[in-house]
């Protein structure tokens, strides 16, 4: 018998987790973050897992917790397991997650000579299949996405131009009788082991009861041995098993058996003995009608998908997260033609790469093989830290659409000083001979030294390059590098992490991305089923934008800076890696303003930066969109006083910045590259400020703390006016040899 409990263990834990009763648990591990989007997305690598409803309300934001802010990230973080007897909150309707703080503009955009550009949407009466039956219903067709002239000209726009919403959307269903059955028996027996009743959760259970006949005692054991397991499925059957019509739903004798055990034989042992009785002896064949909840929303085209439903107390097949119909599944249409498409080593699924395949450089459907003596005479050696692999695609493919059949891998760490110091020679080498690489793959960037240089490196790569892919070390979160990418043709990037890939310190240069056709977002692993401070591949988040020296050189001239910030607030802005922790709304192509973006703007490059002004946070071509705020601002500074002239504060256009939310533990800041250092303002002009002189200077106080301690601002000796106006405006003055301090 422990032989048996032992083999029995084993199915239950591993199968299940292959299986249907991941079914729950990964029928909750699908939505995010990104933190994504409305629509879920699995994590697990099953191809029976498509993107579900999920419940994005009671969100929490702090600033460096991985598990925390992974749940901002709409598309990516697992939905949340339904408990028995608590209702879910269903989003009938994709709606983008936006943080809570994001206002709209205090001010009307500015005028502009260009007309809103309004997507005109068409629907239409057709056929349509859902759950292999043929029923009428009202489709909205997707527009193509609009790309101005100023971003073609601007250079701003997708080189290879990027749709996020590649399928037409659901409006209504004519529902069937014929459909509401085959909803209900799919629920049952999906045929794919996800189903209620052919789920190997349901199955491991038939057997321990009914086929083996082990007493009730050895199969409570068992399955108490996988507690998580148990309960993660128990739910899906406990409304019914705890209301007093589940007799109706026995099998034939079986509710007189049961009848018998609770009146005569003093009842059931423990509880979960009672379950697993009732559940060995359910009659699906009983079970027959569709809850008015599910019938309601597969009105709406979302329906049932088997590894979420569930039974209720009426014995009615319901369900704890519905999924649209594959034609017209917004996210794993979208994640199944970037994969194919969009990623060098394309494969025809809709799952991302587990965290060990992407370290490992490892796709579905290629094979991998070592060719580094090949490339010895170039200085490949795994003793250095360079490697070479060849990729081959197992099934041959027609090279059509930018798809190839194979290529050759160069692996470089960083954190190997000898590989590290011939890396640029060994490019060089490379391009020089014409050998044909496909792919470059750096690891360990930082993480032997925070202050390594690969400016140099990234540089000296060719200028067309099929895919890029760079392990930063989170240790360092140092990207700056990255702007050596600008004029480079780069078909994907991959910008990943084996640390907390959502710190608000990583940051981006845009124009670092000008001319990269596709930035893989879709390898996102981070998730609760992962346990803390694991160190796992995944794709960075970028919720910062920042910019560099060369991008303002003073005279009023930001026009770099303003198209590098309209390139990720409006003109790329449907491309999930420019929208921060939050994913897109409900049309990202054409409605750029509802979907969320970096909420961190970093100066910290650029010393004559000082403040925002100059800067343009609303869309000068579409004014139907909506404007930007930010909620961080690093600016550049190197003592213990930032210097600001008047006319620089009264034009320094602060309202940009999110007000302080009650109760938003992440409140918006304004920091200084040397962190707390700074601890005064010094305005080195005489003359009075204007009144939004004198909120910018006050907003500097307000998100600093260290200014905030200190209340210490510099003035010349002789501004007798700013001197009265600060007194007059509330400022309490004292006079000090190094200024004059308010509080």
């Amino acid at each position: 018998m422990k032989i048996l409990k032992t083999k029995k263990n084993k199915i239950l834990m591993f199968s299940l987790l292959s299986g249907g009763v991941v079914s729950v648990a990964a029928g909750a591990a699908i939505y995010k973050a990104s933190s994504d989007f409305d629509l879920a997305k699995s994590i697990f690598s099953s191809d029976s897992f498509d993107s579900e409803l999920a419940n994005s309300n009671n969100v929490k934001h702090t600033n460096d917790s991985i598990r925390d802010k992974n749940v901002t990230e709409k598309a990516v973080e697992p939905i949340k397991v339904e408990k028995p007897k608590i209702e879910p909150i269903i989003v009938k309707t994709p709606k983008a997650e936006e943080s809570a703080t994001i206002e709209p503009p205090k001010e009307a955009p500015k005028p502009v000579e260009s007309q809103p550009i309004i997507a005109s949407p068409t629907t239409e009466r057709r056929k349509i299949s859902i759950n292999g039956v043929e029923v009428y219903a009202t489709v909205e067709v997707t527009p193509d996405r609009k790309v101005t002239d100023y971003d073609r000209k601007k250079g701003i726009a997708n080189r290879d131009p990027y749709q996020s919403t590649i399928v037409n959307k659901l409006v209504s269903v004519e529902v069937t009788d014929e459909l509401r059955k085959s909803t209900v028996n799919k629920a049952l027996t999906s045929g794919d082991g996800e189903g209620l009743f052919d789920g190997t959760f349901f199955k491991v259970i038939d057997e321990l009861i009914n086929k083996d006949n082990d007493p009730l005692d050895v199969a409570e054991g068992v399955l108490k041995q996988n507690s998580q397991i148990w309960e993660n499925n128990l739910f899906r059957y406990k409304e019914l098993l705890d209301s007093d019509n589940v007799v109706k739903f026995l099998k034939p004798g079986k509710d007189l058996e049961y009848k018998d055990i609770v009146e005569k034989k003093g009842g059931f042992k423990t509880p979960n003995q009672r379950y697993i009785w009732l559940i060995a002896n359910l009659d699906n064949s009983k079970f027959t009608k569709l809850a008015s909840k599910s019938d309601k929303y597969l009105n709406e085209g979302l329906v049932v998908s088997p590894r979420n439903a569930k039974i209720n107390a009426n014995g009615e097949i319901d369900a704890h997260a519905w999924s649209p119909s594959p034609e017209f599944n917004t996210v794993t249409s979208r994640y199944s033609r970037d994969n194919r498409l969009k990623r060098v080593f394309g494969y025809n699924s809709y799952f991302w790469r587990s965290p060990d395949d992407t370290e490992k450089g490892i796709y579905p459907g290629w094979k991998k093989t070592d060719a580094t003596s090949e490339f010895k005479n170039y200085g490949a050696s795994e003793s250095d830290g360079i490697t070479v692999h060849k990729l081959e695609r197992i099934e041959k493919i027609k090279e059509e659409q930018g798809q190839i059949n194979e290529g050759y891998v160069v692996n470089i760490d960083a954190k190997n000083p000898a590989g590290y110091s011939k890396t640029k020679k060994l490019i060089e080498d490379l391009k020089k001979d014409g050998k044909k690489i496909t792919s470059y793959r750096i690891k360990n960037m930082g993480e032997a030294n925070p202050a390594q240089k690969f400016k140099e490196i990234l540089a000296a790569l060719p200028d067309d390059l099929p895919q890029l892919e760079l392990f930063f070390s989170a240790n360092a979160t140092n990207t700056s590098s990255l702007i050596a990418l600008e004029n480079k043709k780069i078909k994907e990037l991959s910008l990943y992490t084996l640390g907390n890939s959502l710190l608000q310190k990583w940051s981006f240069n845009p124009w670092a991305f000008k001319n990269t056709a596709w930035i893989n977002t879709n390898d996102y692993n981070v998730s609760y089923e992962y346990g803390r401070n694991k160190p796992l591949a995944t794709r960075i988040t970028f919720d910062t934008i920042a910019f560099d020296q060369d991008d303002y050189k003073g005279n009023n001239n930001f026009e770099r800076i303003n198209d590098g910030l309209r390139l990720v607030y409006y003109a790329r802005n449907n491309e999930r890696a420019f929208q921060g922790s939050f994913g897109p709304g409900l049309n990202p192509d054409n409605a750029e303003g509802n979907n969320s973006y970096p909420l961190g703007l970093d100066f910290s490059r650029v010393p004559k930066i000082k403040s925002l002004r100059g800067l343009e946070f609303h869309d000068s071509q579409n004014p139907s969109n909506k404007a930007r705020k930010i909620k961080r601002l690093t600016l550049f500074n190197n003592s213990t006083t930032f210097e600001i002239t008047g006319n620089e504060l009264d034009q320094a256009s602060f309202h940009h910045i999110m007000e302080p939310v009650p109760g938003d533990s992440d409140k918006p800041k304004i920091m200084f590259s040397n962190g707390s250092t700074t601890n005064s303002i010094k305005i080195s002009s005489k003359e009075k400020l204007s009144s939004d002189g004198l909120t910018n200077l006050n907003k500097f106080f307000q998100l600093n703390d260290a200014l905030k301690a200190s209340k210490k601002i510099i003035v010349p000796k002789d501004a007798s006016e700013l001197i009265s106006q600060l007194q007059g405006a509330g400022f309490n003055v004292e006079v000090g040899t190094e200024g004059f301090t308010y509080t």
